[in-house]
């Protein structure tokens, strides 16, 4: 499974949305196309934590603004 893949399953879990990998893109931004507030990106920060034991700092989130950039800090916590 892909990253993109593990992380719509995330995020369909968290928002109880439909989401496929297909319908998201890394262009896809999380404010404006999928409606996340900030608040809401707390809460998908915590499952993602426990999907991919990795663990998110508050410097992580600044430059995030599409699903494209949190793909790049998932896998870079990986690495």
């Amino acid at each position: 499974m892909t990253t993109l893949e593990r992380l719509v399953k995330v995020f369909n879990a968290v928002f109880e949305t439909e989401l496929t990998a297909d319908s998201v893109t890394e262009e896809t931004t999380l404010r404006d196309d999928l409606s996340i507030n900030s608040i809401g990106m707390l809460y998908a920060a915590m499952a993602l934590e426990e999907e991919f034991s990795i663990k998110f700092n508050n410097e992580d989130f600044k430059a995030i603004t599409t699903v494209g950039d949190v793909i790049k800090c998932v896998e870079s916590k990986l690495n």
